[in-house]
């Protein structure tokens, strides 16, 4: 059997910590465009019951025309319909449920690199094989990232690692001053890096 290098039990490690954040992000995501869909949509049905045998009085005791009211009410109706439907196709919910799967895969993995996990932050040999298997196992067996979301997703979850540390640090500075003064550092530090290569 080959022994995997260090150096790549090493990458793995990194990017699957990238990897199960990115996935309890899009799981949260979804989860909420899920529930306030559902509201919405709770809330649109609630209101065209209501409203169907409602007689014109109650119109205009609201200050509305009545049968402007029921063509505005009849068109809203249509359009809630049009979007029940294409929410049915979207399916957050079920995006949602792939993306806990996947994080509950990766925090497998993730807990066993670090059963393993020397004190050096190594990891011994003859474990390696082993870790490899699980990460392959789970990166094949997990919904894969959107490609177009990859680069925002990645951006999220090194700053709020950089942002943890500055918070360690600095416990008494609130988190959305530490978060202001990341995007100066890095915005000058780019700003610098432009300038160097002219």
């Amino acid at each position: 059997m080959n022994t995997i290098p260090l150096n790549e039990i090493e990458r793995q490690y990194r990017v699957l910590r990238q990897t199960l954040s990115m996935h309890a992000m899009l799981r949260d995501e979804f989860a909420w465009k899920a529930k306030a869909s559902e509201i919405l949509l709770l809330a649109c049905a609630v209101i065209f019951c209501v409203t169907t045998f409602a007689s014109d009085d109650l119109y205009k005791l609201l200050g509305l025309v009545p049968s402007v009211s029921r063509i505005i009410l009849g068109v809203a109706s249509v359009v809630a319909f049009i979007l029940s439907l294409t929410l049915m196709v979207v399916d957050f919910k079920g995006q949602a449920a792939l993306h806990r799967q996947a994080v509950e895969r990766w925090s497998n993995v993730l807990a066993k690199y670090r059963k393993h996990r020397n004190q050096d932050g190594t990891w011994p040999e003859e474990i390696r094989a082993e870790l490899d298997f699980a990460y392959w196992e789970a990166d094949r067996n997990s919904v894969k990232i959107p490609e177009q979301r990859f680069n925002r997703l990645k951006g999220r979850y090194l700053r709020k690692m950089a942002i943890s540390e500055l918070k360690s640090s600095c416990p008494g500075c609130p988190r959305l001053f530490l978060g202001f003064l990341l995007r100066y550092r890095d915005i000058s530090k780019a700003l610098r890096g432009v300038r160097t290569d002219k």
